[in-house]
């Protein structure tokens, strides 16, 4: 007999396979990262399984075979999927692929899971416009992205001396490392106050601006860790609106 799987879970990524199937990456409740052959779903127009391998809507589906890539045999909606438009269409895009680099294969992560859904629900209601209103949402997921792999950096200490992170000094960071103390006419030297807002995701202080801007380079430090050096596609929607 054949083995089979039912997990939950979205469509991070699909590719076309042979002539008429999809190879899909799924973000999976249970397993993570998983992949399957989608038979026949490229070639029929108007067939429901391809109508469902859209991303941000929640699906149940089975996994069937036994060899590492398997087969997607049930496969059904389990609710309405999220209406990203727009910025918000780009920021599921981009969260998304950092997830098909970052997660390791069949490895469940549920709280990276649990923040994803949460992602999205955000993105899905947020009225403005502004790139700026989607920045904290999507620091949220890559620190939260980050701490479930081990990346994250400590916020609280000078990584070479363990001394506090303190208010009125400045420190420069090193996605190797951490954090060290350095002078604030250092190129990219963040504040002490700021790193200890971003550390309690606090983006409504007098200086947001600053704030934001050190918690976007940040993340794009300690991802690089994570993905590699390769360009993220999906920026640049960003930079073409």
């Amino acid at each position: 007999m054949q083995n089979r799987q039912q997990l939950t879970g979205y469509v991070l990524h699909k590719r076309p396979y042979r002539e008429t199937s999809l190879l899909v990456d799924f973000f999976s409740l249970e397993f993570g990262r998983v992949s399957a052959v989608a038979k026949g779903a490229r070639g029929n127009a108007k067939s429901d399984r391809k109508s469902l391998l859209q991303g941000f809507q929640k699906l149940e589906f089975e996994l069937v075979g036994r060899s590492q890539l398997k087969n997607l045999g049930r496969l059904e909606a389990l609710e309405r999927s999220n209406n990203l438009t727009k910025a918000s269409l780009y920021c599921g895009l981009y969260i998304n692929e950092i997830l098909s680099r970052a997660l390791p294969e069949a490895e469940g992560i549920a709280d990276v899971f649990s923040n994803y859904e949460q992602t999205l629900s955000y993105l899905a209601n947020i009225k403005s416009a502004e790139m700026s209103a989607f920045e904290p949402i999507l620091r949220k997921f890559e620190f939260t992205l980050l701490q479930a792999l081990g990346y994250l950096p400590d916020f609280s200490c000078d990584a070479v001396t363990g001394s506090p992170i303190t208010t009125n000094d400045y420190y420069t960071f090193n996605a190797q490392n951490g954090f060290t103390m350095s002078h604030s006419q250092v190129r990219y030297a963040i504040k002490g106050e700021h790193l200890l807002a971003i550390a309690q995701s606090d983006y409504e202080h007098l200086d947001q601006l600053k704030i934001k801007q050190s918690a976007k380079y940040i993340c794009r430090l300690a991802l690089i860790e994570v993905i590699g050096n390769k360009p993220i596609k999906s920026r640049e929607l960003f930079i073409s609106t």
